[in-house]
């Protein structure tokens, strides 16, 4: 899973997303189909930066093993198991981003549904 390979360092690239889909949905339908009409087909690209976190691997094993398949955030079973080997699926989130100096470390993790990882990081 990418999200936890990767920093929050796209934030702000999700933050002007959210900001541009709000302002869309408060356009009527038949506002938005006007603006699709002079839309461009493709999509304009963007290349950014990304830094990757090298994880410890014992450190997500251990969270995902304690969390025993109940997210610790809502307490609920994981929503889902992984295709790949039959696991409940949830997410090792850190506490203290890596981004910002948090450790990679049992303490500082969580492990969360995909619906509370995202709320984690982006409310």
């Amino acid at each position: 899973d990418i999200d936890q390979l990767t920093s929050d360092s796209g934030s702000s690239t999700h933050e002007g997303t959210e900001n541009e889909l709000h302002e869309a949905l408060q356009r009527s339908p038949e506002e938005r189909l006007a603006r699709l009409q002079n839309a461009p087909k493709f999509p304009e690209s963007k290349t950014v930066p990304t830094t990757i976190w090298v994880r410890n691997y014992d450190v997500v094993a251990e969270a995902l093993h304690l969390a025993n398949g109940i997210c610790e955030g809502c307490k609920q079973p994981a929503p889902f198991l992984r295709q790949s080997d039959g696991t409940p699926y949830l997410e090792v989130h850190h506490k203290v981003p890596l981004s910002v100096g948090g450790e990679d470390t049992l303490e500082n993790t969580i492990a969360l549904c995909p619906n509370c990882h995202r709320r984690a990081h982006y409310g």
